[in-house]
């Protein structure tokens, strides 16, 4: 009697068991979904989290495989970080990756890489997890040729072209201050100019040598900004950033409104007085919360003209149908559209195109 109830409780746990098993393999084949195009989901890892940086800034974060032996990196946001594009293909759930010469293709569940024509194996096949495709994190040096390093449970990756750098100055028009991610966008306002993602190790300097803090800088302010040359292919553009030099003096930056907001946009009105442009009507976008689209700047001499990079341009340059970014303080008239007087102009002059030979 006994040993039969015993059969039983098995053949019922083993029923169980075998169902369970038939409905997590029907979960599985029921959520395909689009991954930024389409992925199938993975079990959930339940080893921890994996903090991932790419050239200093840091991605989305990525996960350890179960035997704790493997950290697992976000292939899309590791290559829009190295500025790759990827396409993804539902049919055999890979992802192509290109970026100049450099051609790839990663395969779902499949430990097999190609690097040069010639097929690799790193010891785990890329996995979907939560509608997401990681790849192993070395994928990014044996087939990237990238520098990886994992210390605990943070890998930093280092693209080659991130050792290259470039300087170049621009006016700050948008201050990001949330956390982790930390930037400033120069040389424009909107999707124009660039964005410079800030870490623990930029150093910001005022134009007397002080090390400064963000809360230090300001929009309208001029910077010098040594940076990578690996950019996204976002607009603006953005990329990581070792250096931000404050050009503006302590004379200049004490002149600067306590509070300062800014509109960016096109002159619509120029107005003159005594052969001088004594004011302009801008309207655009505002570059503060508090800012209108839509104001009237009165023109002074102490109203600072500079272009995209900081350097003095002349009131002339103030015409109608000109781009530029108005900075001024929150004292304004109640008119509208509001009238108050910049504190500096930034004028959008036009690159000019080498003549052709």
């Amino acid at each position: 009697m006994k040993n039969n109830m015993k059969k039983v409780s098995t053949i019922m746990a083993l029923s169980m068991a075998l169902s369970g098993g038939a409905a997590y393999a029907a979960s599985l084949d029921n959520t395909v979904q689009p991954m930024q195009e389409t992925v199938t989901s993975a079990p959930s890892s339940t080893t921890g989290v994996v903090h991932v940086s790419v050239n200093g800034a840091a991605v989305a974060n990525g996960y350890w495989t179960q035997d704790d032996k493997t950290a697992m990196i976000p292939l899309r946001a590791l290559t829009e970080a190295l500025g790759i594009e990827l396409k993804w293909h539902k049919e055999d759930k890979s992802a192509e990756l290109t970026r100049g010469a450099l051609w790839t293709q990663v395969f779902a569940d499949k430990d097999r890489y190609s690097v040069n024509k010639m097929l690799l194996t790193l010891g785990t096949a890329p996995q979907i997890k939560d509608g997401t495709l990681y790849v192993p994190a070395v994928f990014a040096e044996k087939v990237l040729h990238a520098q990886v390093s994992t210390t605990g449970n943070q890998v930093e990756i280092k693209s080659e072209e991130d050792v290259k750098t470039v300087t170049e100055r621009g006016v700050i028009t948008r201050i990001s201050n949330q956390d982790q991610y930390q930037s400033i966008q120069i040389g424009g306002a909107g999707l124009d100019g660039i964005v410079l993602n800030l870490s623990k190790d930029t150093h910001l300097i005022s134009a007397e040598g002080k090390e400064i803090k963000l809360a230090d800088l300001s929009i309208g302010m001029v910077v010098e900004a040594e940076h990578s040359l690996m950019m996204t292919k976002s607009l603006p553009p953005q990329t990581p950033t070792y250096k931000v030099t404050v050009l503006d003096t302590a004379a200049e930056t004490a002149a600067q409104p306590e509070e300062t907001l800014g509109t960016a946009g096109t002159i619509e009105n120029v107005n003159m007085k005594d052969g001088t442009v004594s004011q302009i009507e801008v309207k655009g976008i505002r570059l503060a919360e508090t800012a209108p689209d839509h104001v009237v700047l009165n023109i002074d001499k102490a109203t600072s003209l500079v272009n995209q990079e900081g350097e003095a341009v002349k009131a002339e340059q103030l015409t109608k149908g000109a781009k530029v970014i108005g900075f001024y303080s929150p004292m304004m008239t109640r008119s509208l559209p509001p009238i108050g007087t910049a504190w500096k102009v930034v004028v959008e002059l036009p690159t000019v195109q080498p003549k052709a030979e």
